[in-house]
């Protein structure tokens, strides 16, 4: 396969981004490590698969964050569904709003919504808003992080766990009830419940990154079992 022309998908951007500890070496052991898999899924068909209980609640509840943000910022939003490509880079943008893209999380839990912060979102999340706004011709984007409700099914299985555990006694209807409300947020007020952050397009960064893609298309291109 020629990768000479390989597409990077924009939730994978952050890897390419990572410096090197060298200043001699052009990627770092993380952006090697990702793109090993990458070629791995192009050459062999073989795509590691990852499926945590976060993944699942921010799939299951994304109608249930967007409605939220739309809440809290008094807007209609719709659910983009469109890829967009270039010569460098492919994604799904959740939303594009007439002067920016929107890009949504759904936290686990009140202390994972509590320890983000800009800083920790920038670094968890810029590459991949860099990317749609190359895709989309914007300048500007913002990342909000929602704290939802989970599922019930999730909140059934993680009462199992506890009460399995011991962590909580199974005919002990307080201790229950006190365990059921780390997963249920209704009754904190819904402008507390969403952050949200605004980032820019960065010229050093989109030159960076456009660098990084040229040497990971190289670097590809020697990979073998």
């Amino acid at each position: 396969m020629d990768f000479s022309t390989y597409k990077f998908r924009c939730h994978g951007l952050g890897n390419l981004l990572v410096d090197p500890r060298s200043k001699t070496e052009p990627l770092s052991e993380t952006t090697k490590t990702y793109l090993k898999e990458l070629w791995i899924q192009e050459m062999f068909g073989r795509e590691k698969i990852i499926s945590t209980k976060y993944m699942a609640k921010g799939i299951s509840c994304e109608t249930d964050s967007v409605q939220l943000v739309e809440k809290v910022l008094n807007k209609t939003y719709f659910k983009n569904q469109k890829e967009f490509t270039n010569d460098l880079l492919a994604g799904i943008p959740d939303v594009i709003d007439s002067e920016f893209v929107l890009d949504i999380k759904t936290s686990w839990d009140i202390w994972t919504f509590a320890a983000v912060d800009e800083d920790s979102a920038r670094k968890a999340y810029y590459g991949q808003l860099l990317g749609y706004m190359l895709l989309t011709g914007k300048t500007k984007a913002k990342l909000a992080y929602c704290l939802t409700n989970t599922p019930e099914d999730q909140i059934s299985y993680e009462m199992y766990k506890l009460k399995v555990s011991g962590a909580i006694k199974d005919d002990n209807e307080e201790e229950e009830a006190k365990a059921r409300s780390n997963f249920i947020f209704d009754d904190i007020a819904q402008e507390k419940r969403v952050k949200i952050y605004d980032f820019e397009i960065d010229e050093e960064i989109v030159n960076k990154l456009t660098e990084r893609i040229r040497l990971s298309r190289e670097y590809m291109s020697t990979l073998s079992l």
